[in-house]
């Protein structure tokens, strides 16, 4: 049986999302009413989050669903999963709860395939699926590798870097060089069997890596075909947020778990899958044109700017401004080899000019497609030398204890420290206490505060804690079991001392054994550039298309760099409106990429661009819409 959503209930949902006098519109209901399998196509801007989070506050109104079934929805972060978290947290009791699942396509994959099927070969639980963990398991049992290691040692790429890239195949787990390829090597050699060997040694010592947990799964289901239909009797919808980031291994196996009676819509646009370490890495979402649905209003710029972004499609798509946006005419700053570090001044002049300065919530960036320094050619450093690579920094937050206890690669502690060990044990405490409520006269503990209370009140308590404490990050780092160990430490001595109540909220993040991804977040705040004209300041943030993506800005420059040839130069047929089907791997790349730097800002995109790229074609470019400013040309040398 199908749920109606009636007007009724959009109105109500748009009373708690949408600003007073602000209504979803015909696509965007559409897609709310929608109780069938689609796949939603979305342009950029188009309020597809908000579009959701309607649909599942209006479906919490309705459990307990038919027959106790649930609702399962799957991102990419669990940044985007926070999102809906903390915009629906009125709903937490119905929504976030049993027989409810949300969370990460990984996570999904861990809890209800991976840790079984490895519970089942194995008859115990994994210790951790990661990434990080898992290569440092690799680094350490390199050296004890005889015949193989000199065989990986041959390798160009490094024989270490090759072997933990190794993966188990999905289809016969093999030990192959990616997931879905074959064997890396004759299965008879002595160098296969002994590094096949050595992989299932560590996988029975209880350490995955993230495409070994898909390894895992695809294995259950070939096993024990029944789950399919025991997880599709679990959920009446499923919703994949930003499905285009989904990678081909990740799309088959959603298709392999959910059977024809789960509603299921992916949702997502085609012409943003760009990924983190590959712009080039095939999308996985195969759309079905005979079930797609489009959301082809964008909130978030103007109709000029929208016809600019529609030409950068890969996969066709009608893109409609937002009527109500002011105005501003794309503009492309053009420069020489002389004037390049005067970019990133006459954006600011611009944006001046066009007194988005005065905005409240104002955001400025200039971001390019490559970030690294060349010897000859231009790249972000071209325009402004203080530009440094992005700063990747672990999450520091966690929503269950064990995944504070995840051991790092020697190399990251290297690096950070090992009191970067400590700081992690230091925040799962830190969260215990503001489970519970306990405070330091009204203020949360910081470190320095809960080190200092401690020390105060029971010195000796507080030199048995740092004691532990030290013990705990070594055994850490030795790869040793600490969680029994520190969850009961944090239900009885820790507990005593400040006098705080086991919650439902404390239990289960004392007790919860679901590893989290460790991730990288990549912070961006030192690679600010400020621009002053006259009184008025303003800071623009320089940044990488990868590290911007998924924002919305005032206003974008995109900057010209170069990959195999200069990006701009390479597409500026479709800048000015003359499309054509792409079918050359680097057009497809590189329109890709423009296609989500371009489509960032709200009120202003600029490109700035070489003239050589541009010559003879300025007049077509001022007919298709463009303000062709040459400012930064008219005093240079030839």
């Amino acid at each position: 049986m199908r749920i109606i959503i009636t007007n009724d209930d959009i109105s109500w949902a748009e009373s708690i999302l949408l600003a007073a006098g602000e209504h979803f519109d015909e696509e965007q209901k559409a897609v709310i009413r929608c109780s069938e399998t689609k796949d939603i196509l979305a342009c950029p801007g188009s309020g597809k989050t908000t579009t959701l989070l309607a649909k599942l506050l209006i479906l919490s109104r309705q459990m307990p669903l038919e027959n106790n079934r649930g609702i399962c929805v799957l991102t990419h972060t669990n940044v985007a999963i926070n999102d809906i978290k903390s915009r629906a947290y009125f709903a937490s009791q119905k929504l976030f709860n049993y027989p409810n699942h949300f969370g990460t396509i990984q996570s999904f994959v861990d809890k209800y395939l991976a840790i079984p099927a490895y519970i089942l070969r194995f008859k115990k639980r994994p210790l951790y699926v990661d990434n990080e963990v898992f290569n440092s398991i690799i680094e350490r049992s390199y050296n004890t590798l005889y015949a193989a290691r000199t065989w990986l040692d041959r390798r160009r790429e490094g024989g270490l870097e090759y072997l933990q890239r190794l993966r188990f195949n999905k289809d016969d787990f093999c030990i192959s060089p990616q997931i879905d390829n074959q064997a890396f090597i004759g299965t008879t050699t002595s160098t296969y069997r002994e590094i096949n060997r050595l992989k299932l040694r560590i996988l029975d010592w209880g350490y995955l890596c993230y495409e070994d947990a898909y390894s895992l799964a695809f294995e259950y289901i070939r096993e024990y075909p029944g789950m399919r239909e025991l997880i599709s009797k679990r959920f009446t919808y499923v919703f994949i947020d930003e499905m285009q980031d989904s990678s081909t291994t990740q799309s088959e196996l959603l298709n392999n778990i959910f059977n024809e009676n789960v509603v299921i819509q992916k949702i997502g646009d085609l012409n943003q899958s760009i990924f983190d370490h590959d712009s080039d890495l095939e999308c996985g979402w195969m759309v079905n044109n005979t079930r797609a649905m489009c959301i082809t209003g964008s909130k978030r710029f103007p109709s000029s700017m929208a016809g600019k972004i529609e030409n950068l499609c890969i996969r066709r798509q009608a893109i409609r401004g937002n009527g109500r946006q002011s105005e501003i005419t794309p503009v492309i700053i053009v420069y020489d080899d002389y004037t390049i570090q005067q970019v990133l001044d006459k954006f600011g002049d611009i944006i001046i000019r066009n007194n988005l300065h005065q905005h409240e919530k104002r955001v400025f960036k200039a971001v390019a497609w490559r970030g690294k320094p060349h010897a000859s050619e231009r790249t972000i450093p071209s325009y402004w030398g203080g530009y440094s690579k992005e700063i990747k920094v672990k999450k520091t937050e966690f929503s269950n204890l064990k995944s504070y206890l995840a051991p790092q690669a020697d190399s990251f502690i290297s690096s950070n420290g090992v009191n970067f060990y400590k700081k992690r044990l230091g925040e799962a405490f830190l969260k215990c206490l503001r489970i519970t409520g306990i405070t330091d006269d009204g203020r949360a503990f910081t470190e320095k505060k809960l080190h200092k209370y401690m020390s105060e009140k029971t010195p000796n308590f507080y030199l048995d804690f740092r004691v532990r404490l030290a013990n705990w990050c070594l055994k850490i780092h030795r790869q040793e079991e600490v969680f029994e160990e520190i969850k009961n430490y944090l239900t009885n001595e820790f507990k005593k001392f400040f006098n705080y109540q086991m919650n439902d909220e404390l239990a289960t993040f004392i007790n919860s054994s679901d590893l989290e991804v460790d991730n990288e977040e990549t912070l961006q705040s030192n690679n600010i550039y400020n621009y002053s004209s006259g009184t008025t300041d303003i800071d623009i943030e320089v940044s990488t298309i990868h590290g911007v993506k998924g924002e919305t800005h005032t206003a974008t420059c995109y900057l010209e760099t170069f990959f195999h040839n200069y990006d701009i130069k390479r597409i500026i047929d479709y800048i000015k409106g003359e499309y054509s089907e792409p079918t050359q791997k680097r057009v497809i790349q590189n329109l890709k990429m423009a296609f989500v730097g371009m489509s960032r800002p709200s009120h202003l995109l600029c490109i700035a661009v070489h003239r050589d790229s541009i010559t003879g074609q300025e007049e077509a470019l001022q007919r298709s819409g463009w303000d062709v400013n040459n400012e930064l040309c008219a005093s240079s040398n030839d």
